[in-house]
């Protein structure tokens, strides 16, 4: 890749499984000869998320041409391990070779069903992603990870595999919803919270906006997230030491969406994982009164609008035990003490973790009055 090429800015990722490189490019859609023009193939396969399809139609259709292309939905139910005979199946029964090349558009589902199937056909087979949320781009394209549930557990399998190449379209941010919209803003605010002084600077910076869905705005702030995430993973990539901290609100997080039954998105799930990981911190003085305060006022504007009463403190703590980063006898969480400042502790009690969900839910904003009773009485929902 280069500039010449159309492309506006380039980053290139080491990867002990094969460098790639990541380039964003206006109007992606209109470039498909740029786009694919330094890439030696047969043919061109097309995962694409139905809903982006949708939108995208007339766009997509000479960027398709005369190329296969399969439709998919983006529920998290759809990457559920036995859902990946079909992706098989259509890709065998139409006789892709290894000298072809998978394209998957669309959010993170989309990007982990192709990046596993691309990881396993054949032993591995030539991929490229072209992310259409903002969390997908500034966060989940880089990083090498492929996360497949099982059944009700998120994430549960998976490898590392990374992309042939990335190409970034902020034009697709325009269509999203507030919700999803937000979901990516969750991955942007953790990956600042987590880097130091300077760049949550930066973030403060771009909430402050008027328009932060500006083209220009949302470049900046992708970029200095995928930057952040470049500088945990690339001497850690298979997630072994410090690029375990990146799993800040994560683990909440993740059971919230399946205790949810997924009807919390990720990256919102991930804004109020961080808040209950702030408040155990706080509680355990390990973050002061004053940093708790701050940071619990930046995220409560993003919480989302859901009835964390209506989730049962026992369905958390049982998803909880399931967290594929539990090593030990204690519940898994990483905790902050402030900017840059995270460590994973897993000395987590069930009592401590339903004490703080009880007084997470006389806090939270959009909980219902009688939310604390109901988080204590309700039962597990199957």
């Amino acid at each position: 890749m280069s500039k010449e090429e159309g492309i506006s800015a380039m980053m290139k990722i080491r990867s002990k499984i094969k460098n790639y490189e990541v380039g964003m490019i206006d109007d992606l859609l209109s470039k498909k000869g740029e786009v694919f023009k330094n890439f030696s193939y047969d043919r061109l396969f097309f995962f694409i998320d139905k809903n982006v399809y949708e939108k995208y139609e007339n766009q997509l259709a000479p960027f398709i041409s005369n190329d296969r292309f399969f439709l998919i939905d983006a529920l998290e139910s759809n990457k559920e391990y036995s859902h990946l005979v079909e992706y098989y199946d259509l890709l065998i029964e139409n006789r892709f070779t290894r000298n072809d090349i998978l394209i998957a558009i669309g959010g993170g589902i989309i990007q982990d069903i192709s990046g596993f199937i691309a990881s396993t056909l054949y032993r591995g087979i030539h991929w490229i992603f072209i992310p259409t949320t903002l969390l997908a781009q500034a966060d989940s394209c880089i990083g090498s990870k492929t996360s497949i549930n099982f059944g009700s557990r998120k994430n549960l399998i998976g490898t590392f595999y990374p992309p042939d190449a990335i190409f970034i379209d902020t034009g697709f941010c325009e269509t999203l919803t507030p919700e999803y919209f937000n979901s990516g803003l969750g991955e942007i605010i953790k990956f600042h919270l987590q880097a130091d002084q300077k760049q949550y600077e930066v973030l403060k910076k771009f909430l402050a906006l008027k328009d932060p869905h500006s083209p220009q705005a949302l470049k900046k702030i992708i970029w200095s997230t995928l930057k952040i995430k470049r500088s945990y993973f690339e001497k850690d990539e298979f997630d072994s030491a410090r690029r375990n901290l990146l799993n800040y609100g994560h683990c909440f997080g993740h059971a919230l969406e399946s205790a949810s039954d997924f009807t919390v998105n990720h990256g919102e799930a991930v804004i109020v994982g961080m808040g209950f990981a702030n408040l155990v911190s706080a509680r355990r003085g390990l973050m002061d009164p004053e940093k708790y305060a701050e940071f619990e006022a930046l995220l409560k504007r993003y919480y989302p609008r859901f009835d964390l009463s209506e989730i049962a403190v026992d369905d958390i703590i049982s998803y909880l035990k399931q967290d594929k980063k539990r090593v030990g006898k204690g519940l898994t969480m990483i905790l902050s003490e402030d900017i840059g400042r995270q460590c994973k502790y897993n000395d987590l009690t069930e009592q401590e973790v339903r004490d703080t969900f009880w007084e997470f839910l006389t806090i939270y904003p959009h909980a219902a009055p009688a939310g604390l009773e109901s988080g204590k009485k309700r039962t597990r929902k199957r």
